[in-house]
């Protein structure tokens, strides 16, 4: 696909391209998706990269799905960042060096005393547990659903699915509705018990 063919693609999204596309459509994609499949973190590669950029700079990443936490991590760094599904199994997400805003939602990001990242989305609360070392993970999960709204939805970013955390769900009245595996990727739908 070339830039003009990226362009096109996402200029069709809702709200239209931020301003500063135009001078990321010449950056080359950094293409994770065969680490992931592999099996390989590319989260230093793309720290790697991203430390490389200097200010008014862009970093294009191609991915198999929206890294909406990396996004959030780049955006704490000063990235402001425009992704687009390009098709099944490929999205490229743009960051550009300006000081950040938050992406997209506008969403605000906050940090726990465990590490974990937690923020809200159309489809509920969120909460990234990926590199907090054991129990942490679990920690911070059971410390977000006691504060998580009637009917609210926690959707869990995790490495792997966490076998011990059923348990401990259910003793709370919670339970794991659904899950989303990706290579190092998965996402856990929490529900409160009917």
């Amino acid at each position: 696909m070339m830039a003009g063919d990226v362009a096109s693609a996402v200029i069709n999204e809702a709200g239209g391209p931020p301003e500063w596309l135009s001078l990321a459509l010449d950056a080359s994609p950094l293409d994770v998706r065969s680490l992931l499949a592999q099996g390989v973190d590319p989260f230093a590669t793309v720290m790697e990269a991203a430390s490389g950029i200097e200010f008014g700079g862009s970093l294009v990443i191609d991915a198999p799905f929206n890294p909406s936490p990396l996004r959030r991590i780049l955006a704490g760094r000063g990235f402001s960042s425009y992704g687009r599904k390009l098709n099944e199994g490929h999205w490229r997400v743009f960051f550009h060096l300006d000081g950040g805003v938050d992406w997209e939602s506008g969403a605000e990001v906050d940090v726990g005393p465990e590490g974990a990242m937690t923020w809200r989305e159309e489809d509920g609360l969120h909460i990234d547990v990926r590199k907090l070392t054991p129990p942490n993970p679990m920690l911070a999960i059971l410390r977000l659903i006691e504060r998580a709204g009637p009917g609210e939805t926690v959707v869990v970013h995790h490495e792997r699915e966490p076998h011990f955390l059923a348990p401990e769900l259910a003793e709370r009245g919670w339970r794991i509705a659904r899950v989303s595996s990706e290579v190092v990727n998965v996402r856990l739908w929490l529900e409160r018990m009917s």
